[in-house]
C-alpha cells in the first residue's frame, strides 16, 4: 500500500508534466505568426470601404460582408418586412428604404438589381410563392411604375436572373445547413434572407450549436461579401424582446445591425424599429399599413395604441382628444425632467410610475397622452436596449448607457 504523501507527490508530479505539456502545445509556429499578424489592425493599414445596400431615413444599412437580425413578436410583420426589403432589391426604393448609392457615383452606375437569395424554412412551398407572386412582384411594378427606375417591369427572364427563392422546410435541420452553403455559394448574392435561422439547429437552446452556425454565416457573408439577413422570433413575453434562446443570444451578439417588427394597433398598422447598429443608428421608425391589395403602404400620420403589461390593447379613444390634458412645452418638459430625477435617461417603466405618484398625472391615459406630447415636441424619446429588449424613455440629446 502506498505511502499517502507519496500519493500526492505524484499527483502533482502528473498535474506539473500535464501543465508543461499544455505549455509546449501553445508555442506557436512562424506560419502561426506570419497567419496571425494578416489580420493586424494598424492606422495605416489600407482596408475597403464598408458597402451599404440600402439606406432608410438617409441611414446607409445592410451591408456587405455583415449579418443583420430582422426579429419580432409572432405575426408582427417579419416576414412583411422583408418582402419589402427583397422588392427594394428589383427596384430603385420602396416605402422609405432605398438602395444606397455613393456620393462620388452616378447613380445609372449602380442602378441594376441585386441578386437575391431567400431561404424559407417555417412556411409552406405555396406560402412562399404566393408572397413572391401577389406580394413581391406587384409591389415592384407598383413602384416601377410612380418611380424613376430605368427598369420597365418585372420579366420572368429578369426576376430569373435576380431572385431565388427556395422552400426548404421539407429538409432536415442537418441538409438546410448544407444547402445554405451550397446555395450562398453557387448563386453568389447580393443580399441573402434566411426565414427563419433557428431551422438550422436541433435545439434552439445548444450554445454550441448556436455558436457555429453564426461563426459559418459570418464566414460565408465575409469570404462572399454578401449581406446576410436572419429572421428570429422573440420570446414570447410581452415586456421580453430578447431574441429566442442560444441562437438568438448568439445573433445579438454577432449582427451587425437589428431591426425590429411590432404591429401596433388593432387595426394592423406595422412598425420596424432600428434598434441597434454597430455604426449609424437611425431614429426615426418605419409605420405602415396594409392595403386592400395586400401592399404595404407609408404611413404618415400615426398614433400607436398602447398596451398594458399583459399585452392586451388599451384603448386610445382618450388619449386623442385634443381637449383634455393638454400641457404647455415647458410644463412637459419639467414633468420628464423631474420624473428622470436627475438622470438624462429611465427605464419606461419606472418613469411612468414616478411622474404618475409624485408629479400629479391623474391616470395612466394622461401619461400617454403626456408622453405622446413631449415625443412630438423632441423633449423625450423611446429606445429599446437592444440585449434586454426594455424600453427606455431618454431626455433628448443624450445618450443611452449600453
Amino acid at each position: 500500500m502506498s505511502e499517502p504523501g507519496f500519493e500526492l507527490v505524484k499527483s502533482s508530479l502528473s498535474r506539473h508534466r500535464q501543465t508543461a505539456t499544455s505549455v509546449a502545445r501553445i508555442i506557436p509556429t512562424q506560419q502561426e505568426i506570419d497567419e496571425l499578424f494578416k489580420e493586424r489592425i494598424t492606422p495605416e493599414r489600407d482596408l475597403p470601404p464598408m458597402q451599404p445596400l440600402f439606406e432608410m431615413f438617409d441611414v446607409p444599412c445592410f451591408y456587405r460582408g455583415e449579418l443583420v437580425a430582422d426579429c419580432g413578436k409572432a405575426k408582427s410583420g417579419k416576414t412583411f418586412f422583408l418582402s419589402i426589403l427583397m422588392t427594394a432589391c428589383l427596384t430603385e426604393k420602396v416605402l422609405a428604404l432605398e438602395r444606397y448609392h455613393p456620393k462620388d457615383e452616378q447613380q445609372a452606375d449602380s442602378s441594376n438589381p441585386l441578386k437575391v437569395l431567400w431561404l424559407d424554412t417555417e412556411q409552406s412551398q405555396q406560402s412562399t410563392q404566393e408572397i413572391l407572386k401577389d406580394r413581391i412582384i406587384p409591389l415592384a411594378e407598383r413602384e416601377l411604375d410612380i418611380g424613376d427606375s430605368p427598369h420597365d417591369s418585372i420579366t420572368p427572364e429578369s426576376l430569373n436572373s435576380t431572385f431565388y427563392a427556395f422552400n426548404l422546410r421539407g429538409l432536415g435541420f442537418d441538409k438546410r445547413q448544407k444547402m445554405v452553403e451550397v446555395a450562398l455559394r453557387a448563386i453568389k448574392p447580393d443580399i441573402c434572407i434566411i426565414d427563419g435561422v433557428k431551422d438550422l439547429m436541433t435545439d434552439i437552446n445548444d450554445a454550441v450549436q448556436a455558436t457555429l452556425i453564426m461563426e459559418n454565416l459570418m464566414a460565408l457573408a465575409k469570404e462572399l461579401n454578401c449581406c446576410i439577413v436572419c429572421v428570429l422570433h422573440q420570446n414570447k413575453s410581452e415586456q421580453d424582446r430578447n431574441m429566442r434562446g442560444s441562437i438568438g443570444t448568439e445573433l445579438t451578439n454577432k449582427a451587425f445591425e437589428v431591426f425590429q417588427c411590432e404591429m401596433i394597433d388593432e387595426s394592423g398598422t406595422f412598425k420596424v424599429t432600428h434598434t441597434y447598429s454597430r455604426k449609424k443608428k437611425m431614429r426615426p421608425k418605419l409605420y405602415y399599413t396594409v392595403n386592400e391589395a395586400g401592399l404595404p403602404e407609408q404611413c404618415q400620420d400615426y398614433r400607436e395604441q398602447p398596451r398594458d403589461a399583459q399585452g392586451r390593447w388599451i384603448s386610445s379613444k382618450d388619449l386623442t382628444d385634443p381637449s383634455e390634458n393638454q400641457m404647455t412645452e415647458n410644463d412637459l418638459r419639467k414633468l420628464f425632467v423631474t420624473a428622470m430625477e436627475g438622470r438624462t435617461q429611465r427605464p419606461f417603466n419606472e418613469v411612468m410610475a414616478i411622474a404618475l405618484k409624485k408629479c400629479g398625472v391623474i391616470d395612466a391615459k394622461a401619461y400617454y397622452q403626456y408622453l405622446d406630447q413631449a415625443i412630438e415636441q423632441q423633449i423625450i424619446y423611446k429606445e429599446v436596449h437592444p440585449e434586454t429588449g426594455a424600453t427606455w424613455v431618454v431626455l433628448t440629446d443624450n445618450e443611452l448607457p449600453f
